[in-house]
């Protein structure tokens, strides 16, 4: 699997065009010599490496194949190798040669990120092979730690989420509820989603309660994005096919009946899609329906779903004074709503919020 130094230097010398006997001139060997060094059964003096790298256009570096770590092309296709070697049921040699590449790269980050779920096929594949057993279980176990810890604590960005997650699920798995629970809360600020974790936790504290309110919490604030997101999509600026849009429209409109998430003030949006696509009748029903809504409660969020976690107390179900007015002041000042000043199904609505702000 590894590029030997033989192999290396039979394809540098190759490569210059050079023989064995031209190589072994300017090196001041016998070509037999050179002969051994390709085969593998000798190796080179150590003062001839600097005029052996010389000689072959490299540096001692590239002669040695020494690389502080491996190209994604290369890690690719030594796991691919190592797997392939594993399901054919020779784990032991997988494992063999996992090993020692992570001996011969031992500053490589994305090696041992990769090397981790590598051992979590052989536990998954063990019973393939009849060399395996609970101790091979637990030492894949054991060396998955190390490798995850290593990678958290040399905290590169682009693994170091990953390697929380491991950690945490491993800790979960031996009952380590406590170790689990640092992790986590080390990393409450970073945007990395570990619901599931904390919901794992919990379950295996007795805390059912907790977990619940952590779902209810984490759907509550999806759905929210959701909508912020489809109510992106119906932006102008994006400029969709209208069919398009007035489908995305109806979506955004179930969601909020499903859910019932940010008090069902889509309405408005959704007057101004229509008012957008020349659909007037459609635009001011969507408007007297915010009307209707602003002269009564916030509809709480579905409480099927979000409660107890989110279950707004009555009195914060009122729309408060400043949401009224901003509507007020939309209608009033808003361009969107030019073609509908004058028309009197929208002038009754204007007079209806005002009446609601004062």
């Amino acid at each position: 699997m590894e590029l030997n130094m033989g192999t290396k230097i039979i394809a540098l010398r190759k490569a210059k065009g050079m023989t064995q006997e031209q190589l072994a001139a300017a090196l001041g060997v016998s070509a037999p010599a050179v002969s051994k060094w390709e085969t593998g059964s000798s190796y080179p003096d150590i003062t001839l490496l600097c005029p052996l790298a010389r000689a072959l256009g490299t540096d001692v570096d590239n002669l040695l194949a020494f690389e502080e770590e491996l190209s994604q092309e290369k890690l690719g296709q030594y796991m691919t190798e190592l797997i392939g070697i594993a399901r054919q049921g020779n784990i032991p040699q997988a494992e063999e040669q996992l090993n020692a590449l992570l001996h011969r790269y031992p500053s490589d980050i994305p090696l041992k990120f990769t090397a981790i779920p590598v051992l979590s096929f052989f536990e998954m594949n063990s019973d393939v092979s009849t060399d395996c057993g609970d101790e091979d279980k637990a030492r894949w176990t054991k060396q998955k730690k190390e490798l995850a810890q290593a990678v958290h604590d040399d905290g590169n960005p682009a693994y170091y989420l990953s390697s929380v997650s491991v950690l945490v699920s491993l800790s979960l798995a031996e009952g380590e509820l406590e170790r689990a629970e640092a992790l986590l809360k080390e990393n409450l600020t970073n945007t990395a989603d570990f619901t599931p974790l904390w919901v794992r936790l919990h379950l295996k504290k007795g805390e059912k309660d907790q977990a619940l309110g952590i779902l209810q919490r984490q759907a509550y604030k999806l759905v929210g994005e959701l909508r912020a997101c489809l109510a992106s999509l119906m932006g102008e600026e994006l400029d969709l096919e209208r069919d398009r849009v007035l489908e995305i429209c109806g979506i955004l409109e179930q969601l909020d009946e499903m859910f019932s998430v940010g008090g069902n003030m889509n309405v408005g949006l959704f007057a101004e899609v229509y008012l957008r696509m020349g659909e007037q009748e459609r635009a001011l029903e969507y408007l007297e329906q915010m009307a209707e809504r602003l002269a009564g409660q916030t509809p709480p969020p579905n409480p099927l779903i979000f409660s107890p976690a989110i279950a707004p107390e009555p009195e914060k179900l009122q729309w408060s004074r400043e949401m009224k007015l901003t509507v007020l002041q939309a209608l009033e000042k808003d361009a969107c709503f030019e073609p509908l000043r004058g028309h009197k199904r929208f002038e009754a609505t204007v007079n209806r919020v005002a009446g609601l702000v004062s």
